[in-house]
């Protein structure tokens, strides 16, 4: 089985400020869209496809060759223009299935995207398996292939999670109490909070 991340990072940081990439700001001595990115490719994904317009934050050392950097030229249209230049590529790939992950959550750990992807290989009937927190589902999820013609219908700034209004779409859920999993950095002020509290 062939389930592929998409590790969405062509946002342009409006939040952030004026002239701030957000993902090249440092967090342990390393640039932020690193973290997860290089949790991504310790888990068991076989391969991992990098939207993201600005290539300058990923190491060297990440570049492995199952990373995949893709361009998405609409990607300020929207998240789902991201979201769908990455599954357009996993299709490419043959994927099975894609793990949606995004970069401004630095904190998500090996264990979560690994638990999806045994969660799914148990249960392959479903349409998804996505991680729970305080009763909302949160990235990362895992979307099975049969998924993938209507997450291309996705429009603007509409997530992947308009997927779970769909009655006809069942998937298993993993709730998890661990709030640093799911913090997602958006605006200097969560920066400025990251870096006091987890990123010493």
């Amino acid at each position: 089985m062939k389930i592929i991340g998409v590790y969405l990072a062509a946002g342009n940081s409006r939040r952030m400020g004026p002239g701030i990439h957000k993902l090249s700001l440092p967090l342990h001595n390393e640039p932020l869209g690193n973290a997860a990115l290089k949790t991504a490719l310790s888990s068991n994904l076989a391969g991992i496809i990098i939207v993201t317009n600005d290539e300058n934050w990923v190491s060297q050392s990440l570049r492995h060759e199952n990373v995949h950097l893709l361009s998405c030229f609409d990607s300020s249209q929207g998240q789902s223009h991201s979201l769908r230049c990455g599954i357009e590529k996993a299709m490419h790939m043959k994927a099975d299935g894609i793990v949606v992950l995004l970069a401004d959550q630095p904190f998500i750990k090996t264990e979560v995207i690994n638990e999806l992807l045994d969660c799914y290989k148990q249960h392959k009937t479903v349409y998804y398996v996505a991680a729970k927190y305080r009763g909302i589902v949160r990235p990362p999820v895992l979307f099975a292939k049969k998924t993938f013609p209507f997450l291309q219908t996705l429009k603007g700034d509409q997530g992947a999670r308009t997927i779970f209004q769909q009655s006809f779409i069942k998937g298993i859920t993993i709730s998890y109490e661990e709030a640093t999993l799911f913090y997602d950095v958006d605006s200097w002020s969560d920066y400025q909070k990251m870096i006091q509290y987890y990123g010493k």
